[in-house]
């Protein structure tokens, strides 16, 4: 069946127009809140789940980018790109723990539980030029090591399966590979598309959505290519919903959501959203895809079933 629109989300507007990554919370009830950087407003909005209500913001952090929730550890954490630092909220009561100066404007995060380390992914000053990766051990609260990029980060994850977190880079169009262990570059992976952007871990496969108008899927292992599929404009957030084998494809110009098969490996179908709408959060508790629209200042909420 195709994503059916089920709810519009208003969200109170900020100076400039402009979301970008979203993350979900559940709690041990049950409970679920969507928390999304609000760019244009420098601040985290929150969105109740269950009732598809904007509830408050979380303000000052300055040109925020990256938004990422471990509701294991009751963390959520957040990159300040204009204030070349990260935030560490206990998520369950919004406390604020910490904030971290790392390297020039953070974009993507990834965290690795059994540690307790925060990974930044820093664009550079030029944006561009000598990016990096800041690792923050929490328990520390600050850096304990730089890894050096080989070109501009854009997402990022962290896969327990290999104790590796991986990065998208947008030139070259690779995927770095670090081993969480070492604190160390393991591996490249050639990507056979212009301009990784959104990233996703599924069992042993990356899925990769690039400038290129294109989702390569690639083995985790070996890095070949299992499948290179064309898109209808340039993706960037992609996230995947692995009980029903859909992945979704945020396409901001001209502004919809590609659902692609993972098991087929296919793309089913386009839906409309807004030009400019190029991210997503998801509930896989409700199967509810959010997509954030940046001219609306709202979440147009879509079920899967």
């Amino acid at each position: 069946m195709p994503l059916a629109k089920s709810a519009l989300v208003s969200i109170p507007r900020g100076a400039a127009p402009g979301f970008d990554h979203a993350d979900i919370y559940r709690d041990s009830c049950g409970a679920s809140r969507m928390y999304v950087a609000h760019t244009g407003a420098d601040r985290v909005d929150v969105i109740g789940c269950s009732t598809n209500r904007w509830l408050r913001a979380l303000p000052d952090h300055p040109g925020v980018a990256g938004v990422l929730v471990d509701s294991a550890a009751d963390r959520l954490f957040t990159s300040d790109r204009a204030a070349n630092r990260v935030s560490v909220y206990r998520c369950s009561d919004e406390e604020l723990l910490a904030q971290v100066d790392v390297g020039a404007h953070p974009n993507g995060l990834a965290f690795d539980p059994t540690r307790g380390y925060l990974y930044a992914f820093n664009l550079g000053e030029p944006l561009g030029h000598a990016c990096t990766a800041s690792v923050v051990d929490l328990s520390k609260g600050h850096v304990i090591a730089t890894i050096s990029l080989r070109g501009r980060p854009r997402w990022a994850a962290y896969d327990r399966a290999t104790d590796t977190v991986y990065a998208n880079i947008r030139d070259p169009a690779v995927i770095q590979a670090i081993n969480a262990a070492k604190l160390a570059v393991a591996t490249v992976i050639e990507v056979p598309a212009e301009g990784p952007h959104g990233l996703w871990i599924d069992g042993d496969r990356l899925y990769c959505a690039a400038d290129g108008n294109a989702l390569v899927v690639l083995s985790r292992d070996t890095g070949a290519v299992v499948a290179h599929l064309p898109l209808p404009g340039v993706p960037d957030v992609i996230m995947h919903d692995s009980a029903i084998r859909h992945l979704y494809i945020a396409i901001g110009e001209p502004g919809v959501i590609a659902v692609m098969d993972t098991d087929r490996l296919e793309i089913l179908e386009t839906v409309a959203t807004e030009p400019g709408a190029h991210t997503l959060g998801i509930d896989l508790d409700r199967h509810a895809i959010y997509a954030f629209l940046p001219t609306s200042s709202c979440a147009a909420v879509y079920l899967d079933r």
